[in-house]
């Protein structure tokens, strides 16, 4: 296992706690910031680099980070980051690692949330959307990121499935992780109290585990998750036309096009 962090003191934290429990695996650590694309261009090219040198393959991707900003803040490349990170970053990620990833039983789930019931892509242009022009709220930004995940979920699918690639979208639980500790709102201070009601996190990456792991790969092509359940998301999400619009904006955003 690979595990692709922001920070690698944390990551190493982890590292080690999953080594506590696991020591006959074999872990890696590498750096990754979903904030600069550049970055991501960087870590891709080192990791591919060692796929190469050490003869493996990859049999999953999870895109698992996720980041909410009650005020407005930028990437890197000047996107809204909720935004930015959420999306765009897995996205020209999972793009750039194409070559590893496009053949026949590779799983590739991407963690969004149901409040992607929430989320609004079509009420402006998608350029506006993403760079926060227009009035911004952090609640929406993180709903239409989540949004654009299953979006890009199912996109995926369209585009890499008849390689064999098994692409699925999944809400893990609502969970006692620090995203809810970085923004010191009202609200943020009132669902900080709540943590104690959440779900913790080893929860949810159960559920995004068995999907890795269990569930038959037929049974995910292009689905959404609600934990183990497979239930239908909400529209715009399962509108091919505007997930390919998504995607082509991506691509242009990300300097893919």
């Amino acid at each position: 296992m690979v595990m692709l962090c922001r920070s690698l003191d944390r990551g190493r934290e982890a590292l080690e706690e999953i080594r506590a429990d696991t020591p006959a695996g074999e872990l890696h650590l590498r750096e990754l910031d979903l904030d600069d694309l550049d970055r991501v261009h960087d870590a891709v090219a080192g990791l591919r680099r060692w796929l190469e040198d050490s003869d493996r393959e990859v049999g999953a991707l999870v895109n698992n980070a996720g980041v909410y900003r009650a005020e407005l803040e930028h990437t890197a490349q000047g996107f809204e980051r909720t935004l930015g990170v959420n999306h765009l970053g897995h996205f020209l990620l999972t793009r750039l690692l194409e070559g590893p990833l496009r053949r026949a039983g590779v799983r590739i789930v991407t963690v969004s949330s149901e409040g992607h019931r929430r989320g609004k892509l079509q009420r402006r242009p998608l350029e506006e959307i993403f760079r926060g022009t227009g009035g911004y709220n952090g609640i929406q930004a993180y709903c239409d990121s989540k949004l654009a995940n299953v979006l890009f979920a199912e996109e995926l699918q369209r585009r890499w499935g008849s390689e064999g690639v098994s692409s699925v979208a999944v809400h893990p639980g609502v969970l006692a992780t620090s995203i809810w500790d970085r923004n010191p709102t009202l609200l943020m201070w009132i669902i900080g109290k709540l943590k104690r009601f959440m779900g913790d996190p080893g929860e949810g990456g159960d559920h995004v585990a068995r999907l890795v792991h269990e569930t038959p790969a037929r049974e995910l092509e292009g689905a959404y998750f609600k934990r183990d359940e497979r239930v239908a998301p909400e529209p715009p999400a399962g509108d091919p036309e505007f997930a390919a619009g998504l995607w082509r904006f991506s691509e242009e955003a990300v300097g893919l096009a």
